[in-house]
Protein backbone atom coordinates (compact mmCIF):
# COMPACT_ATOMS: atom_id res chain seq x y z
CA UNK A 1 0.00 0.00 0.00
CA UNK A 2 2.90 2.30 0.89
CA UNK A 3 4.74 1.54 -2.04
CA UNK A 4 1.76 2.39 -4.56
CA UNK A 5 0.63 5.61 -2.47
CA UNK A 6 4.26 6.71 -3.37
CA UNK A 7 4.39 5.56 -6.60
CA UNK A 8 0.74 7.03 -7.41
CA UNK A 9 1.64 10.45 -5.70
CA UNK A 10 4.80 10.94 -7.84
CA UNK A 11 3.01 10.00 -11.34
CA UNK A 12 0.56 13.07 -10.63
CA UNK A 13 -2.52 11.25 -8.74
CA UNK A 14 -2.11 12.48 -4.98
CA UNK A 15 -2.95 9.15 -2.95
CA UNK A 16 -3.64 8.72 1.11
CA UNK A 17 -4.97 5.79 2.82
CA UNK A 18 -8.47 5.93 4.31
CA UNK A 19 -10.02 4.78 7.44
CA UNK A 20 -11.21 1.46 6.65
CA UNK A 21 -8.09 0.12 4.57
CA UNK A 22 -8.90 1.65 1.23
CA UNK A 23 -7.13 3.84 -1.02
CA UNK A 24 -8.40 7.27 -2.07
CA UNK A 25 -6.73 8.32 -5.11
CA UNK A 26 -6.95 12.25 -6.42
CA UNK A 27 -6.94 12.20 -10.46
CA UNK A 28 -6.78 15.70 -11.60
CA UNK A 29 -8.91 17.04 -14.86
CA UNK A 30 -6.05 16.96 -17.21
CA UNK A 31 -6.11 12.97 -16.52
CA UNK A 32 -9.60 11.65 -17.80
CA UNK A 33 -7.62 8.07 -18.98
CA UNK A 34 -7.25 7.86 -15.06
CA UNK A 35 -10.91 8.65 -13.97
CA UNK A 36 -11.35 4.60 -13.52
CA UNK A 37 -9.34 1.92 -11.82
CA UNK A 38 -7.75 0.37 -14.97
CA UNK A 39 -6.38 3.54 -15.97
CA UNK A 40 -5.14 3.98 -12.93
CA UNK A 41 -3.30 0.54 -13.22
CA UNK A 42 -2.03 1.01 -16.86
CA UNK A 43 -0.51 3.91 -15.50
CA UNK A 44 1.43 2.17 -12.63
CA UNK A 45 1.62 -0.98 -14.91
CA UNK A 46 3.78 1.17 -17.52
CA UNK A 47 6.09 3.05 -14.77
CA UNK A 48 6.99 -0.57 -13.56
CA UNK A 49 7.82 -2.40 -16.55
CA UNK A 50 9.14 0.28 -18.08
CA UNK A 51 6.84 -0.11 -21.61
CA UNK A 52 3.83 0.71 -23.14
CA UNK A 53 1.05 -2.14 -23.14
CA UNK A 54 0.69 -3.11 -26.69
CA UNK A 55 -2.99 -2.73 -27.75
CA UNK A 56 -4.12 -3.99 -31.36
CA UNK A 57 -7.04 -2.57 -32.97
CA UNK A 58 -8.49 -4.97 -35.45
CA UNK A 59 -11.73 -4.16 -37.81
CA UNK A 60 -14.91 -5.22 -36.89
CA UNK A 61 -17.11 -4.60 -40.04
CA UNK A 62 -20.14 -3.62 -37.55
CA UNK A 63 -21.78 -0.70 -39.44
CA UNK A 64 -23.64 1.98 -37.96
CA UNK A 65 -25.60 4.68 -40.47
CA UNK A 66 -25.78 8.51 -39.09
CA UNK A 67 -28.93 10.19 -40.61
CA UNK A 68 -29.36 13.30 -41.63
CA UNK A 69 -31.59 13.98 -38.81
CA UNK A 70 -28.99 14.64 -36.43
CA UNK A 71 -27.26 17.58 -37.48
CA UNK A 72 -28.97 20.13 -36.07
CA UNK A 73 -29.76 18.22 -32.78
CA UNK A 74 -26.46 16.02 -32.12
CA UNK A 75 -24.29 16.03 -35.17
CA UNK A 76 -21.63 13.92 -33.73
CA UNK A 77 -21.73 10.08 -33.38
CA UNK A 78 -18.49 7.68 -32.50
CA UNK A 79 -18.10 3.95 -30.89
CA UNK A 80 -16.22 0.81 -30.98
CA UNK A 81 -16.74 -2.75 -30.44
CA UNK A 82 -15.27 -5.01 -27.70
CA UNK A 83 -14.85 -8.56 -27.52
CA UNK A 84 -14.04 -10.85 -24.91
CA UNK A 85 -14.18 -8.74 -21.63
CA UNK A 86 -13.84 -10.20 -18.58
CA UNK A 87 -17.05 -8.38 -16.26
CA UNK A 88 -16.42 -8.57 -12.72
CA UNK A 89 -18.83 -6.68 -10.07
CA UNK A 90 -16.02 -4.68 -8.88
CA UNK A 91 -15.26 -3.96 -12.99
CA UNK A 92 -18.51 -3.57 -13.93
CA UNK A 93 -18.56 -0.41 -10.89
CA UNK A 94 -15.64 1.25 -12.13
CA UNK A 95 -16.68 1.04 -15.89
CA UNK A 96 -19.78 3.14 -14.45
CA UNK A 97 -17.92 5.43 -12.58
CA UNK A 98 -15.79 6.48 -15.18
CA UNK A 99 -18.90 6.75 -17.89
CA UNK A 100 -20.37 9.42 -14.98
CA UNK A 101 -17.18 11.27 -14.20
CA UNK A 102 -16.60 11.80 -18.39
CA UNK A 103 -20.05 12.84 -18.45
CA UNK A 104 -19.25 15.22 -15.58
CA UNK A 105 -16.01 16.29 -17.25
CA UNK A 106 -14.86 15.88 -20.45
CA UNK A 107 -18.57 15.77 -21.31
CA UNK A 108 -19.21 19.34 -19.71
CA UNK A 109 -22.32 17.59 -18.00
CA UNK A 110 -23.46 15.72 -20.85
CA UNK A 111 -24.24 18.88 -23.07
CA UNK A 112 -20.39 18.51 -25.10
CA UNK A 113 -20.71 14.15 -25.23
CA UNK A 114 -22.89 11.55 -23.89
CA UNK A 115 -21.43 7.78 -23.52
CA UNK A 116 -23.61 4.31 -23.93
CA UNK A 117 -21.66 1.25 -22.86
CA UNK A 118 -24.13 -1.77 -24.51
CA UNK A 119 -24.43 -5.34 -24.20
CA UNK A 120 -23.10 -6.19 -28.43
CA UNK A 121 -24.74 -9.89 -27.67
CA UNK A 122 -28.48 -8.40 -27.35
CA UNK A 123 -29.11 -6.39 -30.26
CA UNK A 124 -28.11 -7.11 -34.10
CA UNK A 125 -26.31 -4.62 -36.22
CA UNK A 126 -26.42 -2.38 -38.68
CA UNK A 127 -27.28 0.15 -36.16
CA UNK A 128 -29.11 3.48 -36.99
CA UNK A 129 -28.51 6.94 -35.37
CA UNK A 130 -30.97 9.66 -35.58
CA UNK A 131 -33.41 12.05 -34.35
CA UNK A 132 -37.03 11.67 -33.98
CA UNK A 133 -40.13 13.34 -32.21
CA UNK A 134 -41.03 12.71 -28.81
CA UNK A 135 -44.33 10.45 -29.64
CA UNK A 136 -42.34 8.94 -31.90
CA UNK A 137 -40.48 5.67 -30.45
CA UNK A 138 -41.15 3.69 -27.19
CA UNK A 139 -38.63 1.52 -25.05
CA UNK A 140 -37.96 0.50 -21.78
CA UNK A 141 -35.12 2.61 -20.45
CA UNK A 142 -32.88 1.61 -18.08
CA UNK A 143 -33.84 0.27 -14.59
CA UNK A 144 -37.33 0.30 -15.60
CA UNK A 145 -39.79 -2.04 -17.08
CA UNK A 146 -42.14 -0.13 -19.19
CA UNK A 147 -41.90 1.03 -22.28
CA UNK A 148 -41.55 4.99 -22.92
CA UNK A 149 -41.78 7.47 -25.10
CA UNK A 150 -38.90 10.22 -24.95
CA UNK A 151 -41.79 12.56 -23.81
CA UNK A 152 -42.56 10.46 -21.21
CA UNK A 153 -38.65 10.05 -20.05
CA UNK A 154 -38.53 13.53 -20.07
CA UNK A 155 -41.13 14.20 -17.67
CA UNK A 156 -40.98 11.14 -15.59
CA UNK A 157 -37.61 9.37 -15.26
CA UNK A 158 -34.91 10.82 -12.74
CA UNK A 159 -32.20 11.00 -15.80
CA UNK A 160 -34.36 12.56 -18.76
CA UNK A 161 -36.04 15.64 -15.87
CA UNK A 162 -32.11 16.00 -15.35
CA UNK A 163 -31.42 16.52 -18.42
CA UNK A 164 -34.26 17.74 -20.23
CA UNK A 165 -32.60 20.95 -21.04
CA UNK A 166 -30.65 19.43 -23.49
CA UNK A 167 -33.32 17.84 -25.77
CA UNK A 168 -35.26 19.84 -28.31
CA UNK A 169 -38.40 18.98 -30.12
CA UNK A 170 -36.43 16.27 -31.71
CA UNK A 171 -34.74 13.83 -30.24
CA UNK A 172 -31.67 11.73 -30.42
CA UNK A 173 -31.55 7.57 -30.98
CA UNK A 174 -29.75 4.71 -31.26
CA UNK A 175 -31.51 1.48 -33.18
CA UNK A 176 -30.34 -1.76 -34.58
CA UNK A 177 -31.99 -3.61 -37.20
CA UNK A 178 -35.06 -5.23 -35.42
CA UNK A 179 -35.78 -0.94 -34.32
CA UNK A 180 -34.71 -2.06 -30.88
CA UNK A 181 -33.19 1.20 -29.18
CA UNK A 182 -30.30 1.08 -27.60
CA UNK A 183 -29.79 4.34 -26.01
CA UNK A 184 -31.44 7.97 -25.84
CA UNK A 185 -28.28 10.14 -25.82
CA UNK A 186 -27.65 12.05 -24.18
CA UNK A 187 -30.60 10.84 -21.31
CA UNK A 188 -30.72 7.13 -21.20
CA UNK A 189 -29.53 3.65 -22.27
CA UNK A 190 -32.20 1.28 -23.00
CA UNK A 191 -32.76 -1.79 -20.16
CA UNK A 192 -32.54 -4.37 -23.21
CA UNK A 193 -28.31 -3.29 -23.32
CA UNK A 194 -27.78 -3.35 -19.92
CA UNK A 195 -24.37 -4.61 -19.14
CA UNK A 196 -23.81 -7.66 -16.99
CA UNK A 197 -21.46 -9.83 -15.34
CA UNK A 198 -22.13 -12.38 -18.02
CA UNK A 199 -21.64 -9.70 -20.81
CA UNK A 200 -18.68 -10.68 -22.67
CA UNK A 201 -18.86 -8.66 -26.14
CA UNK A 202 -19.75 -4.90 -25.46
CA UNK A 203 -20.67 -1.78 -28.41
CA UNK A 204 -19.33 1.45 -27.45
CA UNK A 205 -21.32 4.38 -28.52
CA UNK A 206 -20.68 8.26 -27.92
CA UNK A 207 -22.91 11.17 -29.48
CA UNK A 208 -21.88 15.02 -28.86
CA UNK A 209 -21.50 18.43 -29.90
CA UNK A 210 -17.45 18.16 -30.33
CA UNK A 211 -16.05 15.44 -33.00
CA UNK A 212 -13.28 15.92 -30.64
CA UNK A 213 -14.22 15.00 -27.87
CA UNK A 214 -16.11 12.19 -29.03
CA UNK A 215 -13.44 10.59 -30.15
CA UNK A 216 -11.44 11.49 -26.54
CA UNK A 217 -14.27 9.84 -24.82
CA UNK A 218 -14.64 6.57 -27.22
CA UNK A 219 -10.64 5.88 -26.88
CA UNK A 220 -10.70 6.28 -23.06
CA UNK A 221 -13.29 4.00 -22.45
CA UNK A 222 -12.02 1.39 -25.26
CA UNK A 223 -8.76 1.72 -23.59
CA UNK A 224 -10.30 0.86 -19.96
CA UNK A 225 -11.97 -2.33 -21.68
CA UNK A 226 -8.62 -3.24 -23.11
CA UNK A 227 -7.22 -3.40 -19.71
CA UNK A 228 -10.39 -5.78 -18.92
CA UNK A 229 -8.83 -8.60 -21.31
CA UNK A 230 -10.87 -7.15 -24.11
CA UNK A 231 -10.00 -7.06 -27.88
CA UNK A 232 -11.08 -3.66 -29.45
CA UNK A 233 -12.37 -3.42 -32.61
CA UNK A 234 -13.18 -0.45 -35.08
CA UNK A 235 -16.89 -0.05 -36.44
CA UNK A 236 -17.80 1.48 -39.72
CA UNK A 237 -19.65 4.75 -39.74
CA UNK A 238 -21.48 5.83 -42.74
CA UNK A 239 -18.84 3.40 -44.76
CA UNK A 240 -15.73 4.77 -42.98
CA UNK A 241 -13.87 3.11 -40.69
CA UNK A 242 -13.68 5.31 -37.27
CA UNK A 243 -10.43 5.81 -36.03
CA UNK A 244 -10.29 4.54 -32.31
CA UNK A 245 -6.98 4.23 -29.67
CA UNK A 246 -4.99 5.84 -33.17
CA UNK A 247 -1.49 6.85 -31.55
CA UNK A 248 -0.05 10.08 -32.43
CA UNK A 249 3.40 10.65 -33.93
CA UNK A 250 5.78 13.23 -32.10
CA UNK A 251 9.27 13.99 -32.98
CA UNK A 252 11.62 13.31 -28.88
CA UNK A 253 12.08 16.61 -27.92
CA UNK A 254 15.44 16.27 -26.79
CA UNK A 255 16.80 20.14 -27.42
CA UNK A 256 13.24 21.62 -25.83
CA UNK A 257 13.42 19.37 -22.78
CA UNK A 258 16.65 20.23 -22.01
CA UNK A 259 15.45 24.08 -21.82
CA UNK A 260 12.66 23.71 -20.29
CA UNK A 261 13.83 21.31 -17.33
CA UNK A 262 17.13 22.52 -17.41
CA UNK A 263 19.18 18.97 -17.63
CA UNK A 264 20.59 17.34 -20.78
CA UNK A 265 19.42 14.14 -21.90
CA UNK A 266 20.04 11.83 -24.29
CA UNK A 267 18.14 10.61 -27.05
CA UNK A 268 18.28 6.93 -25.27
CA UNK A 269 17.28 8.54 -21.63
CA UNK A 270 14.76 10.18 -23.11
CA UNK A 271 12.88 7.41 -25.03
CA UNK A 272 13.21 5.29 -21.92
CA UNK A 273 11.22 7.73 -19.48
CA UNK A 274 9.21 8.32 -22.71
CA UNK A 275 8.28 4.43 -22.56
CA UNK A 276 7.83 4.30 -18.66
CA UNK A 277 4.73 6.69 -19.14
CA UNK A 278 2.90 4.70 -21.88
CA UNK A 279 4.39 5.70 -24.89
CA UNK A 280 5.92 3.74 -27.99
CA UNK A 281 9.26 4.79 -29.34
CA UNK A 282 10.72 4.04 -32.71
CA UNK A 283 13.54 5.95 -33.67
CA UNK A 284 13.28 9.91 -33.26
CA UNK A 285 9.89 9.40 -32.81
CA UNK A 286 7.50 8.81 -29.92
CA UNK A 287 4.15 7.66 -30.10
CA UNK A 288 1.15 8.53 -27.65
CA UNK A 289 -1.53 6.01 -26.87
CA UNK A 290 -5.00 6.96 -28.20
CA UNK A 291 -6.51 6.66 -24.97
CA UNK A 292 -4.15 10.04 -23.65
CA UNK A 293 -6.28 13.12 -24.59
CA UNK A 294 -4.36 15.43 -22.43
CA UNK A 295 -1.16 15.07 -25.22
CA UNK A 296 -1.74 18.21 -27.39
CA UNK A 297 1.89 19.02 -27.73
CA UNK A 298 5.44 19.15 -27.10
CA UNK A 299 5.15 20.57 -23.81
CA UNK A 300 3.13 17.41 -22.52
CA UNK A 301 5.83 14.71 -23.65
CA UNK A 302 8.26 16.59 -21.32
CA UNK A 303 5.83 16.99 -18.90
CA UNK A 304 5.60 13.22 -19.12
CA UNK A 305 9.44 12.99 -18.97
CA UNK A 306 10.54 15.07 -15.77
CA UNK A 307 7.19 12.87 -14.25
CA UNK A 308 9.35 9.75 -15.41
CA UNK A 309 13.00 11.69 -14.38
CA UNK A 310 11.20 11.93 -10.95
CA UNK A 311 10.83 15.69 -9.57
CA UNK A 312 12.93 14.85 -6.35
CA UNK A 313 16.18 13.71 -9.18
CA UNK A 314 15.87 17.24 -9.75
CA UNK A 315 19.37 18.66 -8.66
CA UNK A 316 18.15 22.71 -7.16
CA UNK A 317 20.21 25.15 -7.79
CA UNK A 318 20.21 28.99 -7.40
CA UNK A 319 19.29 31.79 -10.25
CA UNK A 320 21.91 33.12 -12.26
CA UNK A 321 20.70 36.75 -11.60
CA UNK A 322 20.47 38.42 -8.69
CA UNK A 323 17.20 40.23 -7.28
CA UNK A 324 16.02 42.36 -4.13
CA UNK A 325 12.48 42.10 -2.46
CA UNK A 326 10.84 44.43 -1.33
CA UNK A 327 7.28 45.14 0.62
CA UNK A 328 4.46 45.92 -1.64
CA UNK A 329 2.76 49.03 -1.13
CA UNK A 330 -0.91 48.21 0.05
CA UNK A 331 -3.79 50.14 -1.30
CA UNK A 332 -5.00 53.30 1.00
CA UNK A 333 -8.54 51.02 1.34
CA UNK A 334 -6.84 47.71 2.32
CA UNK A 335 -5.13 49.92 5.23
CA UNK A 336 -8.23 51.45 6.33
CA UNK A 337 -10.44 48.69 6.38
CA UNK A 338 -7.63 47.02 8.64
CA UNK A 339 -7.64 49.78 10.53
CA UNK A 340 -11.41 49.88 11.38
CA UNK A 341 -11.18 46.06 12.54
CA UNK A 342 -12.42 44.59 9.29
CA UNK A 343 -10.69 40.89 7.80
CA UNK A 344 -10.13 40.64 4.05
CA UNK A 345 -11.43 37.70 2.04
CA UNK A 346 -11.14 36.56 -1.53
CA UNK A 347 -14.34 34.87 -3.58
CA UNK A 348 -14.67 33.93 -6.90
CA UNK A 349 -15.53 36.58 -9.37
CA UNK A 350 -18.05 34.06 -10.97
CA UNK A 351 -21.50 33.70 -9.44
CA UNK A 352 -25.06 32.33 -10.70
CA UNK A 353 -28.34 33.81 -10.55
CA UNK A 354 -29.48 31.88 -8.05
CA UNK A 355 -27.00 33.61 -5.20
CA UNK A 356 -27.91 37.01 -6.46
CA UNK A 357 -32.03 36.19 -6.59
CA UNK A 358 -31.43 35.25 -2.76
CA UNK A 359 -29.30 38.49 -2.16
CA UNK A 360 -32.46 40.38 -3.63
CA UNK A 361 -30.10 42.37 -6.13
CA UNK A 362 -32.34 44.05 -9.13
CA UNK A 363 -32.31 42.93 -12.55
CA UNK A 364 -29.65 43.98 -14.68
CA UNK A 365 -27.36 43.09 -17.37
CA UNK A 366 -24.96 40.37 -16.60
CA UNK A 367 -21.90 38.83 -18.45
CA UNK A 368 -22.85 35.08 -19.02
CA UNK A 369 -20.61 32.19 -19.18
CA UNK A 370 -21.94 30.29 -22.15
CA UNK A 371 -20.19 26.99 -21.56
CA UNK A 372 -20.34 26.90 -17.59
CA UNK A 373 -18.47 23.89 -15.89
CA UNK A 374 -20.82 24.05 -12.90
CA UNK A 375 -24.17 25.70 -11.87
CA UNK A 376 -22.44 27.46 -9.05
CA UNK A 377 -20.60 29.40 -11.77
CA UNK A 378 -22.45 30.79 -14.92
CA UNK A 379 -22.00 34.51 -14.62
CA UNK A 380 -19.77 36.99 -13.55
CA UNK A 381 -20.61 38.89 -10.83
CA UNK A 382 -22.32 42.05 -10.30
CA UNK A 383 -21.40 42.52 -6.89
CA UNK A 384 -19.33 41.37 -4.03
CA UNK A 385 -22.17 41.08 -1.40
CA UNK A 386 -23.46 37.89 -2.59
CA UNK A 387 -20.08 36.38 -1.64
CA UNK A 388 -19.48 38.04 1.47
CA UNK A 389 -23.34 36.59 2.61
CA UNK A 390 -22.38 33.36 1.48
CA UNK A 391 -19.43 33.26 3.74
CA UNK A 392 -21.06 34.48 6.98
CA UNK A 393 -23.08 31.80 6.41
CA UNK A 394 -20.35 28.96 6.33
CA UNK A 395 -18.45 30.77 9.08
CA UNK A 396 -21.58 31.45 11.42
CA UNK A 397 -20.68 28.92 13.93
CA UNK A 398 -17.52 31.19 14.91
CA UNK A 399 -17.27 33.87 17.59
CA UNK A 400 -19.04 37.09 16.82
CA UNK A 401 -18.52 39.92 15.70
CA UNK A 402 -17.47 38.95 11.97
CA UNK A 403 -16.31 41.66 10.15
CA UNK A 404 -14.88 41.01 6.75
CA UNK A 405 -14.45 42.99 3.70
CA UNK A 406 -12.98 42.19 -0.15
CA UNK A 407 -11.74 44.47 -3.04
CA UNK A 408 -11.84 43.35 -6.82
CA UNK A 409 -13.98 43.29 -9.87
CA UNK A 410 -17.66 42.90 -10.84
CA UNK A 411 -19.09 43.82 -13.76
CA UNK A 412 -22.36 44.43 -15.33
CA UNK A 413 -21.97 45.95 -19.08
CA UNK A 414 -18.83 46.82 -18.26
CA UNK A 415 -15.97 45.92 -15.03
CA UNK A 416 -15.14 47.72 -12.19
CA UNK A 417 -13.66 48.10 -8.96
CA UNK A 418 -15.97 47.25 -5.91
CA UNK A 419 -15.45 47.37 -2.41
CA UNK A 420 -18.00 45.72 -0.46
CA UNK A 421 -17.67 45.14 3.74
CA UNK A 422 -20.43 43.47 6.03
CA UNK A 423 -20.07 42.96 9.65
CA UNK A 424 -22.33 40.13 11.82
CA UNK A 425 -23.42 40.37 15.25
CA UNK A 426 -26.36 40.70 17.76
CA UNK A 427 -26.01 44.24 17.76
CA UNK A 428 -25.29 45.35 14.15
CA UNK A 429 -26.80 47.94 12.42
CA UNK A 430 -27.56 51.09 9.86
CA UNK A 431 -25.44 53.44 12.59
CA UNK A 432 -22.78 51.53 12.82
CA UNK A 433 -22.33 50.72 9.05
CA UNK A 434 -22.82 54.32 8.72
CA UNK A 435 -20.62 55.07 10.99
CA UNK A 436 -17.57 52.65 9.19
CA UNK A 437 -18.48 54.70 6.21
CA UNK A 438 -18.04 58.12 7.08
CA UNK A 439 -14.61 56.74 8.91
CA UNK A 440 -13.18 55.43 5.65
CA UNK A 441 -13.78 58.35 3.72
CA UNK A 442 -12.72 61.08 6.26
CA UNK A 443 -9.17 59.06 6.46
CA UNK A 444 -9.17 59.26 2.71
CA UNK A 445 -10.09 62.56 2.37
CA UNK A 446 -13.13 62.12 0.73
CA UNK A 447 -16.25 64.46 1.32
CA UNK A 448 -19.09 61.71 1.42
CA UNK A 449 -23.08 62.35 1.62
CA UNK A 450 -25.43 60.03 2.57
CA UNK A 451 -29.46 60.15 1.18
CA UNK A 452 -32.26 57.47 2.38
CA UNK A 453 -32.76 54.91 0.32
CA UNK A 454 -33.89 51.76 -0.76
CA UNK A 455 -32.20 48.65 -2.00
CA UNK A 456 -33.06 45.21 -2.69
CA UNK A 457 -31.20 43.58 0.26
CA UNK A 458 -31.50 46.02 3.09
CA UNK A 459 -34.13 46.64 5.26
CA UNK A 460 -36.74 50.12 3.85
CA UNK A 461 -35.80 52.96 5.90
CA UNK A 462 -32.67 51.40 7.29
CA UNK A 463 -30.76 51.83 3.82
CA UNK A 464 -28.68 54.98 2.11
CA UNK A 465 -26.81 55.41 -0.56
CA UNK A 466 -23.30 56.61 -0.61
CA UNK A 467 -22.71 60.07 -2.69
CA UNK A 468 -19.61 61.24 -3.76
CA UNK A 469 -18.92 64.17 -5.90
CA UNK A 470 -22.91 64.74 -6.92
CA UNK A 471 -22.58 61.01 -7.91
CA UNK A 472 -24.39 57.47 -6.53
CA UNK A 473 -20.99 55.70 -5.74
CA UNK A 474 -23.10 52.54 -3.63
CA UNK A 475 -25.37 51.61 -0.56
CA UNK A 476 -25.21 50.56 2.70
CA UNK A 477 -28.11 49.29 5.30
CA UNK A 478 -28.85 46.49 7.51
CA UNK A 479 -29.83 43.25 5.76
CA UNK A 480 -32.92 42.71 5.40
CA UNK A 481 -34.82 39.49 6.92
CA UNK A 482 -35.77 37.99 4.22
CA UNK A 483 -31.94 37.67 2.70
CA UNK A 484 -30.84 36.54 5.87
CA UNK A 485 -33.40 33.77 6.24
CA UNK A 486 -32.76 33.10 2.06
CA UNK A 487 -28.30 32.83 3.60
CA UNK A 488 -29.23 30.92 6.70
CA UNK A 489 -27.69 33.55 8.80
CA UNK A 490 -29.12 33.63 12.55
CA UNK A 491 -28.15 37.33 13.38
CA UNK A 492 -28.22 40.65 12.34
CA UNK A 493 -25.95 41.89 9.45
CA UNK A 494 -25.29 45.22 8.33
CA UNK A 495 -23.48 46.21 5.21
CA UNK A 496 -22.26 47.99 2.03
CA UNK A 497 -20.90 48.05 -1.45
CA UNK A 498 -19.55 51.05 -3.29
CA UNK A 499 -17.64 51.77 -6.75
CA UNK A 500 -14.07 52.26 -6.50
CA UNK A 501 -14.11 52.80 -10.46
CA UNK A 502 -16.45 56.06 -10.15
Amino acid sequence: MEEAMEELTMLGFPSEKTEDGQLNVEVTPNRPDALCIEGIARTRLCYRNGKPKPCTVRQSGLEVKVDGSVADVRPYFGGALVKGVRITDSSLRSLMQLQEKLHETLGRKRRKVAIGIHDADRVRPPFRYFACGLEEVSFVPLEQNEKMTPNEILRRHAKGMGYAHLVGEKCPMIEDAACNILSFPPIINGELTKLTTRTENIVIDATGTSQETVLQAVNIVAGALDMLGGAVEQIMINGKHYPVLQERRWPLPVKESARLLGIELSNEQISSLLLKMGYRVEGNFAFSPGHRADVMNEVDLIEDIAIAYGYNNFEPRLPSFVTYGKIAPVPAHHQVMVGLGFDEVVSWTLSNHEKEARTNLPDGECIEIENPLTEDFTMFRRAILPNLLSILAEGKSESLPIKIYEIGPVADSVQRQSLSFASMHAKASFSEIKGHVQSMFETLGVNAQFKEDEFGPFIPGRCASVIVNGQKIGNLGEISPDVLCAFNLEQPVCACEISLSS
